[in-house]
Parts: structure tokens; C-alpha cells; sequence
């Protein structure tokens, strides 16, 4: 395929994408109003703003917080609203209602006017929400708009992220403008005919010292691999130190002088290396590209916004900035939309000057720094693109690392690729998962295409290329071996191995935590079968499939009475996850559970890629005799969920309804591996209400 083809492919499938991503949210817009929404977690009501600051490149920055006129909590409810989602922001109406069977609209029409949001609606992301607050960056297009919402009732709601498409889209046009490929690493990744030296034991440099002593033999080999190949895929399963991995290469690569990209699809994945490259690189050549409000505390130190307010001439931008901030409350104090229209006027004019002494600031930092971390849509930023067109012939990085590979779309991975193909980047490395979570597809109606975006860059690769550029890491140091062995038999051909200082790990080693029956098993299965645990469809309590999703009333009570349980036995809150792959199940443990137990965590399975709990109690929902089981059928899916516990994994579901699966021979098989090796539990409904 050439690397016209492969544009021309990827943009068809992306256009597709965005129409069914963007008719999903404009459908849901239009039948509900925002209370029920929020009630879905796809909404938040009853805020106000609290206040308006600028921020690098004189982005307007939006701090909201609840309305405490109309809502006596002064917690928000959150919902599925998380850090870097796209919002609009509008006045929220009094007796907002549904105006369903509207007219279809154009891709156009579904992102610029939907029901309950006028004209004068902002857009922006998400860069930090918690139970108290809300801060929004907002888009440039819509920094004005955003005067209309002062001292307002508002509401936010979750849109497709168009951004992101139309990143994806200009790199992908940029692949195809290419009359020849520039250089041999992308020549390598676009054809599979395309030959260069690879490794070989004649020329291969071994590391004579590593960094991290506690290495296994696995993780050394894709160490050495790594250095030496032009292309390597780091194979992590769950808890086999992928990470750690990855912090020795950049160690390495450091050590020879080399210049690095790191990035990752989201702002976590990026976080978490950037979070264990503390110390182990120098302040001052380490550097994070990305607004700081979407940082771990402990990483704010890296921050370009953070590291150009304290350089030389940062006072001098603090000054302008505060100019800035000053002007815009007398916004604040004027009912005039003309004056309001002045006095922004004003503002444009001094965000212009910030923007010319941030940019002599920034390109001393990303110049002077050894390692850049980015996500991959970050990697396009105009910070780093500017640097090619005031430096012609610059190259700023010898070597990309793209770390959770298997969750990004494969055009996301050409972002940084084409963006810095003048940098002729000599080594591509990247690390993931191919049986975890792939990138979240909303296009359902389309199985070619939905297949060609799930095919992620590893899969491509490893399909083209065989294991050649492949090394699995295979001691896992996360789980008990029991939790471990069914993934490790069905998933990665029985290699993975328990390391021994977890293998036999149960929740009773713990401090302070008794010994009882619900502490000395690494597996449990409440068994619901029998009908008295029925599944039920949201959408028969709305009359409206658009927000479809099911729940289980009788195993969220049973969640509950397990939960109970472990804390009686003395494990903590924090020590427990609940995982349940219905954003409608999640909606129901959370108004069940965290009015009196706060600091659980409550998540989908997406949310906990990634992610470790002592113990995991996963409800399955389903349990029907139609025999549909729905999500469950994603082996990739089940085993992020069945991954995340460390000594104990007590499951919930009807176990009779996944012995007699013929759709997924993956669940009859574990159904089966369960009954043999998990301690099966019966309940009664009357100890559990």
C-alpha cells in the first residue's frame, strides 16, 4: 500500500467516524433535556463561573463551580464527564425540555446548533474536575462568547471532539502531499516490501550497565532490542512493568546524547512516565507539553506554562497576563455589550504581545530540554511546529516513543510522525497491548471500517512484519497467580508468570485485615443465576433507545453487601474498586455507594485501563434468557476488567448465562475455568437487603 493509499483510506474511515461520533451527540441533544442528561452523567447543571484567567498563549481559562442558589450540595455531580473532554457551555433555561423528532441535520448543523444550546454557546476542554470545581480551557473561537455566561445559571455538556479529527485529517493530507517518502523510518512503516538493516547479533551495542538493577531478563532484552532496532514493539501485559521498561530507554537514549519524544493517547499515559522520569533526569531537560491543570501535582514542575512564568523573562509576561485578567473584570462590572466589545478589543491587542515573548521563552525551554512529553495531539502544537519555521533545518528529536500504542487510532501515531519528519527521527519505539482496550470506535454500523480504525499501528506492524520487531515482557508483579492464569493461558499463549512476591498475595496479608471468608480467596463469584437478578434496559425508563444502557439493581445490592463485608474485615476504601461495563450500572453503584462511602472508586472498564485496586468487585450486568451478553463478548474488554485486582477478584454475574455461550467461545471458556478454580457463592436475597 502506498503512502497516498493509506491516507486516502484512513481520511475516508476518519469522515465516517466523525458523522456517526457528531449524530450521536446532536440525537442526544435533541431528545432530552439537561436534567435527564445529568441523570445519564452526560451533563452537568446548576454551575456558575467562578472565575477567568489567562493562560499560555493567553488561553482563557474558566473555573466553575456549583450554583449554590439552586443547589444546596456543594458538590458537583460529575457523572462520565472527565479530564479532556470537549464541552459546550451554555445558559441553562428554566423548564428545559426534550424536543424530539426533529428534522435531521447536517454534520454542520449537529456541532454548531443543537437543542437547549443558542447560538452564543463555548466550547472548550476539560483540564481539571473534581467534586468542587470545574476548569475549562476554552476554545480561541469562542473566548468572546464566553462574557455572555457571567453571573448566569449555565450547564456543560459532552460533545464529539472535532479537534482531534481535524488534527488526524491535516497530518493525514500533509502524508499525502508527500510526492516521495522522506525518510526510511516512515518508508518502513507505510511499506511492508520496504527492507533495511535490522538488528543483528554483529552489530548490536549491549548495555553494559543498566539504571534500574530490579530488571528481569525480558525487560532487559527489549531494553537492548530497543536501542538497537530501527522500529520495536514493546509488548506489556497488565502489571509486567512496561513503564519501567520504557524509563531505562529514555535513560539510555539520554545517556547517549540523544533528543526524545515521548507521547501517549491521553494525558494519564504521558502523566505516569513523566511522574517516574522525576529524578531520574535532569529538571531542566525535562519538559511537558500540555496545560498544567491537566497535571499530576508532582509534575507541574515540568510544565512549559509552569517553567516559562519563572524563567528571566517570565515576570514580564506575569505582568501582561494580570493586565490581562484585570481588564477582563471590568467585563465582569459592565451590562453594555458594546463596552464589553471594547474592552476585548483591548484584551486581543495584549494577548498578541504575550504571544510573541512566550514563544522567544518557549523555544529556549523545548531547545535546551533532552525529553519532551506529549500526548499525541499534543505533539502538533504550535510550540514545537513553530520552532521548524523560525529554525529551518532544525532537528529536535532523534527518537519517538508512543507508549499505550494499542488504545490510539493509527492516524493519531502519524501525528507526531509527519509533524516532525524534518527532525528525520532515526528509532520509533512503541509499547502497549494488543489484548487490552483498543481505541474507543463510536461508528457501529460499519463493520469494515470500524475494523480498519480498530487496527491499531501495532497490529499493522506485527501483520506485516511477524514478531521481528516484537518483545513480550512476561513477570507480571501486579496480581496473585490465580487472578493472572486465565489471561496468561487464553490471551499470551500461557508465558506470563507470576512474579514470586505476588503470586500467592491475599487480601488477609494486608494490615489490620482479619482472616475471614471474604479475605483468604483471590477469586470469588456471586453467582446470580435463577432470575432473581434481572437485568433492565434505561431505556425502558425513558422510552428512547438513544441512551440505552443496562443495569442490575439486585447485583448493585449485592456489590454493596460485599463491600460491606471487606470493610467489617478492616480493608480500606481506597484498597476497592468496582468495575461494571454499563456507564448505566456505574450510575446506579454510584448513587447507591458513595453517599456513605466516599472515597471508592467507581468506574467502567475504560476508566480502569491502566489502573490497579487491591480487590476488584466487577458486576456483569447481564443476566437474561435470551442468552445476550452484550459488551462481555470483548475478550480485550473483560481482560482490562479482570487485570486491575491485586489479591482478590470477586465477580458478579450470572454464571449459568456465560457457560452456555455460543457467540464467544472466550467467556464459555473462562465461565468454565471459574467453576473449577473460583469460590462460588450462592446468594440470598434476603441477607443482602
Amino acid at each position: 500500500m502506498s503512502h497516498k493509499e493509506l491516507s486516502s483510506n484512513f481520511l475516508k474511515c476518519l469522515e465516517l467516524e466523525k458523522f456517526a461520533d457528531i449524530e450521536q451527540t446532536s440525537q442526544l441533544l435533541k431528545s432530552f433535556p439537561p436534567k435527564k442528561l445529568a441523570q445519564r452523567g452526560l451533563a452537568i447543571i446548576n454551575l456558575q463561573i467562578d472565575s477567568i484567567k489567562t493562560g499560555l498563549g493567553g488561553r482563557t481559562i474558566v473555573e466553575l463551580q456549583n450554583d449554590l442558589s439552586s443547589n444546596n450540595n456543594e458538590f458537583i455531580t460529575i457523572g462520565d464527564i472527565r479530564t479532556g473532554d470537549i464541552v459546550k457551555i451554555d445558559k441553562l433555561k428554566p423548564n428545559s425540555s426534550s424536543t424530539k423528532n426533529k428534522k435531521s441535520k447536517s454534520v454542520e448543523d449537529i456541532n454548531n446548533n443543537d437543542n437547549n444550546i443558542d447560538n452564543e454557546f463555548a466550547e472548550g476542554v476539560i483540564t481539571r474536575i473534581s467534586l468542587t470545581s470545574i476548569i475549562i480551557t476554552i476554545d480561541e473561537s469562542f473566548e468572546e462568547k464566553i462574557l455572555n455566561f457571567l453571573n448566569v445559571k449555565i450547564w456543560i455538556v459532552k460533545i464529539s471532539n472535532s479537534i482531534t479529527y481535524k488534527r488526524m485529517e491535516s497530518t493525514l493530507r500533509k502524508l499525502s502531499e508527500f510526492d516521495t517518502i522522506p525518510n526510511d523510518l516512515l518508508q518502513l512503516l507505510i511499506s511492508k516490501d520496504f527492507k533495511i538493516p535490522l538488528t543483528t547479533t554483529s552489530n548490536k551495542q549491549s548495555i553494559i550497565k543498566f539504571n534500574n538493577e530490579n530488571l528481569n531478563d525480558s525487560q532487559k532484552f527489549a531494553i537492548n532490542f530497543s536501542l538497537n532496532s530501527p522500529i520495536s514493539i514493546i509488548h506489556g501485559p497488565p502489571g509486567t512493568g512496561k513503564t519501567y521498561t520504557i524509563i531505562e530507554i529514555i535513560q539510555q537514549l539520554v545517556s547517549k546524547g540523544e533528543r526524545i519524544l515521548v507521547c501517549g493517547p491521553s494525558n494519564i499515559s504521558i502523566d505516569t512516565i513523566l511522574e517516574r522520569l522525576n529524578g531520574k533526569i535532569p529538571n531542566d531537560q525535562l519538559l511537558r507539553i500540555g496545560h498544567p491543570a491537566r497535571l499530576l501535582q508532582s509534575n507541574l514542575k515540568h510544565s512549559l506554562d509552569i517553567v516559562s512564568n519563572y524563567s528571566d523573562e517570565g515576570q514580564l509576561i506575569n505582568d501582561i497576563k494580570k493586565e490581562i485578567e484585570s481588564t477582563i473584570k471590568k467585563i465582569k462590572k459592565t451590562r453594555s455589550y458594546k463596552e464589553k466589545r471594547a474592552i476585548w478589543t483591548n484584551v486581543k491587542e495584549l494577548k498578541k504581545e504575550l504571544k510573541v515573548r512566550e514563544k522567544k521563552i518557549t523555544d529556549q525551554l523545548i531547545l535546551r530540554a533532552k525529553v519532551i512529553v506529549a500526548t499525541l495531539h499534543g505533539s502538533s502544537s504550535r510550540e514545537l511546529l513553530n520552532l521548524y519555521n523560525s529554525n529551518p533545518g532544525i532537528k529536535i528529536f532523534d527518537t519517538l516513543i508512543i507508549d499505550e500504542v494499542s488504545q490510539s487510532l493509527e492516524p493519531q501515531c502519524w501525528i507526531p510522525l509527519i509533524n516532525h519528519y524534518k527532525s528525520d527521527i532515526k528509532k520509533l519505539i512503541l509499547a502497549g497491548d494488543n489484548k487490552q482496550l483498543p481505541p474507543t470506535i463510536k461508528l457501529d454500523k460499519n463493520d469494515k471500517v470500524k475494523a480498519q480504525l480498530e487496527t491499531t499501528l501495532f497490529d499493522r506492524l506485527i501483520a506485516n512484519y511477524g514478531d521481528s520487531f516484537k518483545n513480550l515482557l512476561n513477570i507480571q508483579y501486579r496480581m496473585n497467580e490465580k487472578i493472572m492464569k486465565f489471561s496468561s493461558k487464553e490471551l499470551y499463549n500461557d508465558e506470563l508468570k507470576a512474579d514470586e512476591s505476588v503470586a500467592k498475595i491475599l487480601p488477609y496479608d494486608l494490615t489490620n485485615v482479619n482472616k475471614t471468608d471474604n479475605t483468604e480467596f483471590p477469586l470469588i463469584w456471586y453467582d446470580t443465576q435463577g432470575g432473581e437478578f434481572p437485568e433492565r434496559d434505561s431505556s425502558d425508563d425513558n422510552d428512547n433507545e438513544i441512551i440505552s444502557s443496562k443495569y442490575n439493581e439486585m447485583e448493585g445490592y449485592l456489590v454493596l453487601y460485599h463491600l460491606k463485608q471487606l470493610l467489617q474485615d478492616g480493608l480500606n476504601q481506597s484498597d476497592i474498586g468496582i468495575i461494571a461495563p454499563y456507564n448505566s450500572q456505574i450510575s446506579f453503584l454510584k448513587s447507591l455507594i458513595l453517599s456513605d462511602y466516599p472515597d471508592l472508586e467507581i468506574s467502567t472498564v475504560d476508566g480502569f485501563q491502566g489502573r490497579e485496586k487491591e480487590i476488584i468487585i466487577l458486576s456483569l450486568v447481564r443476566s437474561n434468557d435470551r442468552g445476550e451478553i452484550g459488551f462481555l463478548k470483548d475478550e480485550r474488554r473483560l481482560n482490562v476488567a479482570i487485570t486491575r485486582a491485586k489479591r482478590q477478584l470477586c465477580i458478579i454475574g450470572d454464571l449459568e448465562l456465560m457457560s452456555r455461550q455460543k457467540s464467544s467461545k472466550f467467556i464459555k471458556d473462562w465461565s468454565q475455568w471459574i467453576e473449577e478454580n473460583a469460590e462460588i457463592i450462592y446468594p440470598n436475597i434476603d441477607d443482602i437487603l
